[in-house]
């Protein structure tokens, strides 16, 4: 469901390193226009691309020396190689911080640069994504779309939703408004919904900078072996087995990482684990209450486990969100049919009449059926 975790690449290092400055030449040879406004544009000369030895993304630059990027996209890498907007290929060095945010910044010298960037405070009713498009080869400008919610305060791994369009490779990528003022750094999604970290957490983070940096890439190394044991269960259809159980257990719990945790219930979810799949679903919804990819997926979850009353309230939520997403409608529907909730049943099927009007016939026999 998730795209962000696309185009990972099963190199060794040593040929990674060898064949890297090759690949990311032929990967952005091609060169598109923007049809943006000027300010929206100037960020396709600030937004790069960075190459890991597990996948390609994009990154922002701040400053001369200084580029943003999500920490699920560094891992435990110490450099990763860049493509600048003037086409040649740096290294740069990832720098250390103690902050829970889905945040890294990277230095394109070993000195730690100054955090040079004034960043408003501000919450547009729509957002555009500015990043590297893999099926493009290139820096793209997308589509502007409407914003879903922003973060509560105090929720300091919340993230800002979106409509914005989900592609390999635009993890790290920049969201600003139509004016050109960045507002977040795209973090990951799922289905239809985008999220990104706001930008104005960028200084708190870079200000948790810290030199002793074996925590960070301890933390970093099991946000990759949590992403690799999360690709390896793609190939099971039922139980993965207790070694590839655990490691996801244990990984992705101290990857502390909203994003994996979202991923992590969905792979066990999909595998029929649903109690371990609640689990870290719940735990994505505690830390970003306003989630439709978290909450949409723990719905689901709970309506496959029965916990139809559980699942109501979850469904609440996404319904204040995206009051016009068909499945949401549907489970809605359903759930308050299994538990004879008509009050509920009937807001829902509200909402369909406005949004899905050819869906109500039979959703409203299902729940006059249940109730009578």
């Amino acid at each position: 469901m998730f795209t962000h975790l696309q185009g990972i690449f099963n190199f060794k290092i040593t040929i990674f390193w060898i064949s890297c400055l090759i690949l990311i030449q032929q990967a952005f040879a091609n060169e598109s226009k923007c049809f943006a406004n000027k300010e929206v544009c100037e960020w396709t000369k600030k937004v790069v691309a960075i190459k890991t030895p597990t996948m390609v993304a994009s990154g922002v630059i701040l400053s001369n020396n200084l580029i943003v990027t999500n920490r699920h996209v560094i891992e435990d890498s110490e450099f990763v190689l860049v493509r600048m907007p003037n086409k040649k290929i740096l290294k740069a060095y990832s720098i250390a911080n103690e902050h829970v945010a889905d945040i890294a910044f990277l230095s394109l010298t070993e000195k730690i640069p100054k955090f040079d960037i004034n960043i408003k405070d501000i919450q547009p009713k729509s957002a555009i994504m500015i990043a590297f498009d893999i099926g493009r080869n290139d820096i793209r400008v997308f589509e502007e779309k409407d914003i879903i919610s922003y973060p509560e305060k105090g929720k300091i791994q919340a993230r800002i939703h979106s409509f914005t369009q989900n592609l390999p490779g635009t993890s790290g990528g920049a969201l600003t408004d139509s004016k050109g003022n960045l507002i977040g750094i795209i973090s990951s999604g799922g289905g239809e919904y985008n999220e990104a970290v706001p930008s104005s957490l960028l200084k708190s983070v870079f200000e948790k900078t810290n030199n002793n940096s074996s925590l960070f890439f301890e933390i970093g190394k099991s946000i990759r072996l949590c992403a690799d044991a999360l690709e390896e269960i793609k190939e099971f259809q039922s139980n993965p087995g207790s070694l590839l159980l655990k490691k996801i257990q244990t990984h992705c719990e101290l990857s502390n990482n909203k994003f994996l945790f979202d991923m992590a219930g969905q792979a066990l979810g999909k595998v029929g684990l649903l109690d371990d799949a609640i689990y870290f679903l719940e735990k994505s919804s505690n830390l970003d209450p306003k989630s439709p990819t978290s909450l949409h997926s723990l719905a689901i979850a709970l309506h496959l486990n029965k916990s139809y009353e559980k699942e109501i309230v979850v469904l609440k939520k996404l319904l204040d969100f995206t009051p016009d997403d068909p499945q949401v409608l549907r489970l809605a529907v359903q759930a308050a049919a299994f538990t004879k909730n008509k009050e509920f049943g009937e807001k829902a099927i509200s909402l369909m009449e406005i949004h899905n009007p050819g869906a109500v016939p039979l959703a409203r026999d299902f729940l006059n059926n249940a109730l009578n």
